[in-house]
């Protein structure tokens, strides 16, 4: 078997899966532009939000980057939905690329025919990173047909490829972090279930370190603080060390699952 059979055969089981979370990705986009353009979600969120406790003012504040229409659509990038397709899309791959084929058994036929690890799995990271940054363009395209759509042009080319260059980073650190547990297990599901426990983590350990000062220190150990919609769409930080430490997560997990898949025994 080929690489080009190998990758016919990840494409034919993951199309659908990915097809779906990536129309729903672009489209949850495009409704956030709907929603911000057809109704005056500012003020209704501000009086919401000043019937809050300070503490929790502060963080949805935060969240939103101000309650401006830039504000609230730098905030659907960060939208749990818009996570969890992302990181729903890495972590089944990495979970399926190893420990799901084991599962199957598929990947004692795969790896029977004159098909080197090597090529397996440079294979199927190529064709995860291939399906995030799809999904990041998906993504970034239902932003952009809705600003056009809407009339309003808030956001420039560069800044939209910028936070989708951030947005795939992320998820490719997950991908990442969850095929180093993937190329030790044998079970999809259960790899895919701790990959969500770490990403939820994450996430929640963001919020929390944003809530409460005294956990704060727990911010920079989270991936989420890394990306930062706010940061690229209002304020114009740099994120070049933000993009760093992504990058160098992902790199990382993924040079190590490759060390490890090539030494284990396979069933």
């Amino acid at each position: 078997m080929s690489a080009f059979n190998l990758l016919r055969h990840v494409t034919l089981r993951q199309l659908p899966f990915l097809a779906v979370c990536g129309f729903l990705l672009g489209l949850f986009q495009y409704l956030i532009c709907a929603a911000v353009s057809s109704t005056n979600v500012g003020p209704a969120l501000e009086t919401m939000i000043r019937s809050l406790p300070p503490v929790l003012q502060n963080v949805l504040t935060t969240q939103f980057g101000g309650l401006s229409e830039r504000g609230l659509l730098a905030f659907g990038w960060n939208h749990p939905i818009a996570q969890a397709l992302g990181m729903a899309v890495a972590i089944v791959l990495a979970a399926r690329a190893v420990a799901g084929e084991i599962e199957s058994g598929a990947v004692e036929f795969l790896l029977g025919q004159p098909l080197s690890r090597t090529t397996y799995f440079a294979t199927h990271v190529a064709f995860a990173l291939t399906a995030l940054a799809a999904m990041s363009l998906l993504a970034m395209a239902g932003t952009w047909i809705g600003l056009s759509v809407f009339h309003k042009p808030l956001f420039g080319a560069q800044q939209l490829l910028t936070l989708a260059l951030n947005y795939f980073l992320l998820q490719s650190a997950w991908f990442g972090i969850t095929l180093l547990f993937s190329v030790h297990g044998q079970e999809g599901g259960r790899i895919a279930g701790i990959g969500f426990l770490i990403a939820l983590g994450s996430y929640f350990g963001q919020v929390v370190g944003r809530l409460w000062s005294d956990a704060a220190f727990v911010l920079p150990w989270t991936l989420h603080q890394y990306f930062s919609p706010q940061a690229i769409l209002l304020e114009g930080a740099p994120v070049t060390a933000s993009f760093a430490t992504l990058g160098a997560v992902s790199i990382v997990a993924i040079g190590l699952a490759g060390w490890r898949f090539r030494r284990r025994d396979l069933p």
